[in-house]
Order: C-alpha cells, then structure tokens, then sequence
C-alpha cells in the first residue's frame, strides 16, 4: 500500500442538518446528567456516607475499571456486527436506556447491612452502571461521530457541540447539586434522590438523540467484521495504540478531581466551596473549547491539545506554591479547566480519524472495536486514578466524616488534588507529539472515495 502524503484533498460528504448536531449535543448532555456525579461525589459517598474503608474504594474503582474496560471491546465488537434498521450504534442507546436509569439510582442506595456487606454490594451496583451506563450507552455516543459523516471538518464540529453540551450538564450537577440535594432529604437520602432523577432525565435527552440522528456509514460494505479480522486490523492500527494511551491519561487525571470535595473542606476549611469550584471547573472548560475552536482550525487538533495540557500543568505549579489559598484555587481552577478543553473537544474527532486510517491501512472499517479501545483505555485511567486518590487517603490514614485528619492524610489530599493532574498532563503531552495523522487524512479520504467507488463498479 502507497504511503500517505500531505495534501489538501477535497472530497463532497453529504450534508448533517444543525437539528442533528444538536440533538447529538442534548445526548451528552444527558449522558452527563447521570455521570457527572461520580467524578465529583462517589469517592466522598462512599467513605464518607456508606462508611467503607478508603482502601476498600480503592480496590472497588480500581478491579471494576478493568472490568468495565473488557467489556467495552465485548460491545464494540457488538456494535460492529450490529446491522439493526436503525445502524450500527444508535439502537444501543434505545436497547440500555432503561437498565441504564436505574443502575445509577441503585448505586446510590444505603442499604442497612454490615460494612463487607456494604463492599458487596458498592462492587455490584458500581459495575451494573458501569456496563450499562458508562459502557452501553457511552459507546454508541462515542461511535455516532464515526457514523454520522465521514467529513472530518463535521465531525470536529459535532465533536466541539457534544462536549460543549457534557460540560454544561457537568456545570449543572455541580452548581445546583448541594442545594437540591439538601432540599430532597440531605446527605445520602438527598443524594440517591437526586441522581436519580438525574440518570432518568439524561437517559430521556439520549433517546432524544437516537430519534433526531442519522447514520450514514455503508452498512452492505461494512457488516459483521469477523472478530479474528477485526482484531488484528485493531492491533495493526497504531494510531489506535496512541490514541488509547492518550485516553488512559486524559481519563486519570479528572478522576483526581474527585478530590475537590476532601480539597475544600480540609485544606481551604470551606466545604461550601466544592461546588462552585467543580461549577468553574466545567464552565471553564465550556468557555475554553469556544477559546481553542480557532487555535484548534489554526494549529489542529494536537497541537491545541499540546497548549491545553501545558496550561493544565501551569495550573498544579501555581497551586503548589500556595495550597491553602482560596484565591490561588479560584486562579488554578481557571487555568486547570481551560487547558484540558482542547483535548475534550478534539478527542472524539481525533478517534473519528483513526477509523479512517485503519480502514485505509488494512482495509476494514471497524468503528465499534476503536472506540471501544479508546473507550477502555478510558476506563482504565479512571479506574488508575480513582485508585490512587482512595489509596493515597488510606496511606494518608484519612477517616471518613471526621472534624479533623493527620497531618499525614492532609498530604495525600494535597498530592491527590494538585500533583495527580500535573504529572498525568505532563505525559499527555508527551504522548501528543506522535499523534501527526491530522496531516494526512485529506490524503486518506482521497484514496478512501476512489477505493470505494471502483468497488462499486
């Protein structure tokens, strides 16, 4: 096979209305109604109101993620053999919305059992919404991008609305969650009452999504990839490779986020902070993705995400120097959520990318195994660094619900929250700078159309 040059190739796509870019944009919308909250409470709900041992959070997060990752590439070999009416990825969203609803309202459930029993089930419940929220209905998300239009100027925009929508869903959660939550009972009756209602909500706004979507992929030329050929295209594609390794990264570091809430109340002394703090987080990131849509158009998608990581690292620096100060949080906050907005909004684009090349590269177009990888890659990052944030609380001696904590424990926190996020952007960047396929996908949907058409023929 010829190799690929960089040229500007232009190639006719058929049009995607504005209707479906927005209703691809309520659908993670909705999806982030139901997952925004495990990001920032889940950690604190379970040492702190279920009352389990941090260590065993972190066996819970970290054996779960590994889990919950194989059984993104189980579905993403489904969705590649799926040939449903409604196409590849979209009829999963209507198959798991129900399951999906309720997995989260269990997960938030106390039930009065002893502390193993508690274990047990935190370790059910948390991989039932683990396959049918964050997998099932997280992938065929993912996959529409794919799906919806081989244009990639189109997808990058489909790709910037989705993440708009998931980071206001997220500046939602975060800002209003304390007050509803204590207006719904408090505590844990008021949190379980409260992403229930949240999981139901954000699984009506995804079914939304499948009605108002299209899929344009050639399901005569592309169904049923045999699992033996697919798999091997997967591992020749090593963009794929990259693009997972960089979705682990991106993936650890927010799950150190969920030490915002430890942050605020033994390091600053206001608990009260915690949720303006995640709201500025993710209204930064919404604000930064409109900043980085003409530096994305200049630069491309990686080298923005390069700038955006920087600024991510500059943000842990500055904290470093003055942990205790509001100010200096409010400041780092600011600098920690514009950075990674590049990266949030390129990412699905940039996965959308490597499909072409794998199809280009080995001749099969097997969207729902990329995602998936890219997907489980995910998964295993945020299972890392929900990991390590619970067992740097358990190294840290750290006891839930206690007026005060050891010096010790006040250390973890700090590392947790300020140098986690550093070191994971630092490697980011790292792995960024051999991402250079941008360049050559004119080039590749070239030789993809003229491909196709002589198979027409």
């Amino acid at each position: 096979m010829s190799s690929v040059t960089n040229i500007n190739a232009e190639v006719q796509f058929e049009e995607v209305s504005n209707k479906e870019v927005g209703a691809y944009g309520l659908g993670y919308f909705g999806y982030n109604l139901g997952s925004a909250g495990l990001m920032t409470y889940l950690t604190f709900f379970y040492t702190d109101y279920m009352k389990i041992p941090a260590a065993s959070v972190a066996m819970i997060l970290l054996v779960s993620r590994f889990l919950d990752g194989a059984t993104d590439l189980f579905l993403g070999v489904l969705i590649d053999r799926t040939t449903s009416k409604y196409g590849k990825a979209r009829p999963w969203l209507l198959w798991m919305a129900l399951p999906a609803a309720i997995s989260v309202s269990l997960l938030y459930y106390v039930p009065n059992i002893s502390t193993s029993g508690k274990v047990v089930y935190a370790f059910i419940t948390y991989n039932a919404v683990a396959f049918f929220y964050l997998t099932c209905m997280a992938l065929p998300m993912q996959a529409l991008v794919a799906l919806i239009t081989p244009d990639p100027k189109r997808r990058l925009t489909i790709s910037t609305v989705g993440s708009i929508f998931n980071t206001l869903a997220a500046v939602v959660i975060n800002l209003y969650a304390k007050p509803i939550m204590a207006a719904l009972g408090g505590e844990a009756k008021g949190m379980f009452w409260f992403f229930t209602i949240m999981a139901f909500a954000g699984v009506g706004l995804m079914l939304l999504c499948f009605a108002f979507t299209k899929e344009r992929a050639e399901r005569r030329q592309y169904a049923k990839v045999p699992l033996g050929v697919g798999v091997k295209a997967l591992f020749a594609n090593k963009y794929w490779w990259n693009i997972t390794l960089i979705q682990i990264m991106t993936s650890l570091v927010p799950s150190a986020w969920g030490a915002t809430v430890y942050y605020t109340n033994y390091i600053t002394g206001n608990a009260g902070l915690v949720g303006p703090i995640m709201s500025l987080m993710w209204g930064g990131i919404t604000i930064g993705i409109f900043m980085f849509i003409p530096v994305t158009r200049k630069l491309g998608k990686r080298n923005a995400g390069l700038i955006g990581m920087a600024l991510q690292v500059l943000g842990s620096v500055v904290l470093w120097f003055a942990p205790a100060s509001v100010g200096m949080l409010w400041f780092s906050t600011v600098l920690r959520s514009i950075g990674p907005a590049a990266m949030i909004a390129a990412s699905n684009a940039m996965r959308a990318d490597t499909v072409e090349y794998g199809e280009w590269k080995t001749g099969v177009r097997n969207e729902g195994m990329i995602y998936s990888g890219a997907s489980f890659g995910g998964k295993v990052g945020s299972g890392i660094g929900g990991a390590i944030l619970a067992a740097l609380l358990a190294s840290g001696g750290y006891v839930g619900g206690a007026a005060t904590q050891t010096p010790e424990a006040i250390e973890a926190i700090k590392a947790a929250f300020i140098i986690l996020p550093g070191v994971g952007s630092t490697l980011i960047m790292v792995m960024l700078a051999f991402f250079d396929l941008e360049k050559f996908i004119p080039q590749i949907n070239k030789d993809l159309k003229e491909r196709r058409a002589k198979a027409a023929v």
